[in-house]
């Protein structure tokens, strides 16, 4: 059993951009799905109305599907069009998922370090070797993005100012969860020198798959299943996916970035997806490509506030003791609990469940847990029932996230 999998339930949906990609024409993303053997995949996906989760008419789902890949392959030409304007020579892709970066950086002569969580990154790192993308370096590394240690040891394998890219991440990221990534992107920027990118903050991607459609009922039901999809992958009630532009800017920017915003869509770059779309569509989708923007983040010199955020120390530095009494499952953890290592702390539970009434986690020495510790939390949760499920002897910061996620509306937390 893939413990690793089971606390990382968004890594299911990381071929996505790659088939969106592929079907845009792109042939670094064909040259991937022919490594990958998903070549069934792939028109399986072409032939799926959003995961089954919508039924509505095909009109409209080719609207929908044509909305999504014009935005999918706007980000991916806008970050590669910013790379050779800037001369960047060194990327770190956190959140890379299955893009074809790699292949572009390849021939692009750019030094490339691909993070995503560990099951994702094992596997890229297997389809670099196979496809010959050789490097002095691993070309994937399983990280997790609130994890500093790990995005550091990722970042020490590139040499010189470096340009980060994080596309698709901050979505699934609760407020803690955003301050710690932001502290891991400082610290190197500061070290390195560069700066972060993404299309995050401001590109309305829900307003590109809906752009096209006619139906108000069509447009409210993808919005729906949208809604769906997010609240299965979150844990949290409000994470940056519920911000506003705004506060996402003002968020940044009290945690030491000076932001930067330049046009998302370089119109001498022809997209493959407007091309032989009825014309009211193509109009639709350039409208909003003209009013997204591209962030850019760089360390603010004169920032006066904190200079380091508490964040790991250690890749994985995770301690669990544990005992049966009574039919409660007693544990003692000790360090932090993110997306390398609760799976860990599942597989304590997965293995203890038989002949056990109760979970009791004594937190003391806890210092911080992620969605995805907090989603074994729930698993576990599901599995024994309505209050079987304590943590006790939480710090104040521990109780803290568990108070802004509204998990202590779940479990018992003192």
């Amino acid at each position: 059993m893939d413990y690793r999998a089971m606390v990382n339930p968004t890594y299911v949906t990381a071929k996505t951009t790659l088939f969106m990609l592929a079907g845009a024409e792109n042939e670094d993303a064909r040259r991937m799905i022919g490594a990958l053997g998903t070549q069934d995949e792939l028109s399986q996906n072409m032939r799926k109305d959003n995961g089954g989760k919508l039924s509505m008419p095909e009109a409209e789902l080719n609207a929908l599907k044509t909305g999504s890949s014009a935005a999918i392959e706007a980000r991916y030409e806008a970050l590669s069009h910013y790379l050779r304007k800037e001369g960047y020579t060194n990327l770190l892709d956190i959140a890379c998922g299955y893009t074809p970066r790699a292949i572009y950086c390849a021939n692009a002569d750019i030094d490339y370090v691909g993070v995503d969580v560990p099951v994702v990154a094992e596997t890229l790192e297997k389809l670099a070797e196979k496809i010959g993308l050789s490097q002095k370096h691993p070309t994937y590394i399983g990280a997790d993005a609130t994890n500093a240690a790990s995005l550091a040891a990722a970042a020490n394998l590139l040499h010189g100012p470096l340009l980060i890219s994080c596309e698709g991440l901050t979505q699934y990221l609760s407020a803690d969860e955003f301050e710690q990534f932001l502290g891991g992107v400082r610290e190197i920027l500061f070290r390195n020198g560069g700066a972060w990118v993404t299309s995050d903050m401001s590109v309305d991607y829900e307003a590109f798959a809906t752009a096209c459609m006619s139906s108000p009922n069509a447009a409210a039901m993808y919005r729906s299943a949208k809604q769906a999809a997010m609240s299965s992958s979150n844990v949290y009630g409000d994470g940056v996916a519920l911000w506003d532009a705004e506060r996402k800017q003002a968020f940044i920017e009290a945690h030491g970035f000076r932001v930067e915003k330049v046009p998302f869509y370089d119109e001498d770059v022809a997209l493959v997806t407007l091309r032989d779309i009825p014309e009211a569509w193509r109009n639709a989708i350039k409208m909003k490509l003209k009013e997204s923007r591209l962030w850019v983040m760089k360390v603010d010199e004169g920032f006066k506030g904190s200079q380091m955020i508490a964040g790991a120390k250690q890749v994985e530095n995770l301690n669990i003791e544990y005992t049966r009494k009574a039919g409660i499952l007693h544990c003692q953890v000790k360090g932090r609990i993110d997306t390398i290592s609760a799976p860990a702390l599942l597989e304590v539970f997965e293995n203890n469940y038989d002949g056990t009434a109760g979970i009791k986690v004594d937190a003391e020495k806890l210092e911080y847990i992620s969605s995805a510790g907090l989603r074994v939390l729930l698993m576990a949760l599901k599995k024994l029932g309505d209050g079987s499920v304590s943590v006790i002897n939480t710090s104040e910061a521990v109780k803290e996230i568990f108070e802004t996620t509204g998990f202590d509306q779940m479990i018992t937390v003192e």
